[in-house]
């Protein structure tokens, strides 16, 4: 019998929300700190660059082979803990060891390598604690609090930046890796459905795979099309924090510049969760495709550091989209088929791609050809991204997502029997 609204899991979705929020807040606005804090140091911007894609080469690496632990491990409230103090435990270290490549770039693979586990994890406990039909939405808000988190961060760091300085940042982050692991311990085991966590329904006896991903173009497409976008998108945030700084901004108005962001991301995740249910998943990952050049091109028209600051903005449609739609898509191609979590791995190992490839051209490119054409250039690849996603990769019927409330609480419900 399908229960209430009210009998839904409320303390573990709590939790969950509340692990999505932390964990954000632990490294929502490290990396332009970062790249700030080094520059001070004399790095060059291309020795930035490549200590941004090491970062990203741990989470390459470890993000596929996370996905598919998460598909099979059952303990994925303890791994999430362990993995958020292990990430907490290298930011705090950064400001205490010797600014040599050597030591920062080491202590950024690390916190790739355990960060690549939050999304699979994150995903899996939705779907085990909501099922299928309440999916869409619970990513939603699981994404608006994520962007909440950092604000948050955001507000945060720009109170410690004026106070302490730029290193007393990365303490604040070892103390929200504890909080996120706390996080876990609201999340009840009696809620969680493990075979839905996995991309099964309640009615398939076999256990999970993933091999029927590899014959799937509907994957091979998207894979290309999100390293195309995160191969443009990645470098952007940390290149716009040194072009605030360039144009003489302030310490507190670099920062700002993920603050301006995320305070679009916030209405926009939840929305998306919405709108994947009317539309279906490939309309609305296409906005955020195509919003992409058009907020790097934007930069090239900015003059000041706080005109730069206020176009920032515009990364909030695309990212505020991007983490409901990416989760949305994989749930609907493994229904009933399992390997959700390991889809999450393989699309999440497409932006780590970019994320290794995108920093290093973006620090080359800044350090020989300045601000102005790396803007182009990554412009143009955002464009090939959109693209390709555009006329390749097929969608689903919007009538799909079409499910009345009630049938939601009675779905979600029923994938998650109780004692």
């Amino acid at each position: 019998m399908a229960e209430s609204v009210s009998q839904l899991p409320r303390q573990s979705l709590f939790g969950l929300n509340a692990a999505n929020f932390l964990q954000a807040e632990m490294v929502g606005v490290i990396l332009p700190i970062l790249n700030c804090l080094l520059k001070q140091s004399g790095w060059r911007y291309d020795s930035l660059g490549v200590a941004t894609a090491v970062g990203g080469l741990g989470t390459l690496i470890f993000q596929t082979p996370a996905g598919w632990l998460t598909d099979r491990l059952r303990c994925r409230r303890a791994i999430f803990a362990a993995a958020a103090i292990f990430v907490g435990g290298c930011f705090v270290a950064i400001p205490v060891v010797p600014r040599v490549p050597v030591w920062i770039d080491s202590l950024l693979f690390a916190s790739g390598a355990a960060g690549s586990f939050f999304g699979p994890l994150l995903a899996a406990l939705a779907l085990a604690l909501v099922g299928h039909a309440g999916f869409n939405r619970t990513m939603g808000s699981n994404q608006g609090w994520n962007h909440a988190g950092n604000i948050a961060a955001a507000l945060l760091s720009m109170a410690i930046v004026s106070a302490f300085g730029l290193s007393a940042v990365f303490y604040s982050v070892g103390l929200g890796s504890l909080l996120a692991a706390a996080s876990m311990v609201l999340i009840r085991p009696r809620d969680l459905d493990e075979r839905v966590a996995t991309g099964l329904t309640r009615n398939e006896p076999v256990e999970p795979s993933w091999k029927h991903l590899l014959h799937n173009r509907a994957v091979l497409f998207l894979f290309l099309a999100i390293f195309l976008f995160h191969l443009a998108n990645a470098p952007i945030l940390p290149t716009v924090a040194l072009y605030v700084k360039k144009l003489g901004g302030s310490d507190n108005l670099m920062t700002a510049t993920v603050l301006t962001a995320q305070l679009v991301m916030v209405p926009v995740a939840l929305a998306a969760g919405r709108l994947c249910d009317r539309w279906g998943p490939k309309p609305v990952m296409a906005i955020a495709f195509w919003a992409l050049p058009l907020r790097i091109l934007s930069y090239t028209l900015a003059r000041s550091p706080a005109a730069v600051v206020w176009l920032q903005g515009l990364d909030g449609i695309g990212a505020g989209i991007y983490g409901v739609a990416v989760a949305v898509f994989s749930a609907d191609l493994t229904r009933g088929k399992g390997g959700f979590n390991t889809l999450m791995g393989l699309l999440a190992t497409a932006l780590a791609f970019g994320g290794v490839a995108g920093p290093i051209l973006s620090g080359l490119l800044l350090q020989h050809l300045g601000f102005r054409t790396t803007f182009y250039a990554f412009a143009l690849l955002a464009a090939a991204g959109g693209t390709l996603f555009t006329v390749l990769v097929p969608g689903r019927a919007a009538a799909a997502g079409r499910t009345s409330a009630a049938a939601l609480v009675a779905q979600a419900s029923s994938a998650n029997p109780r004692p």
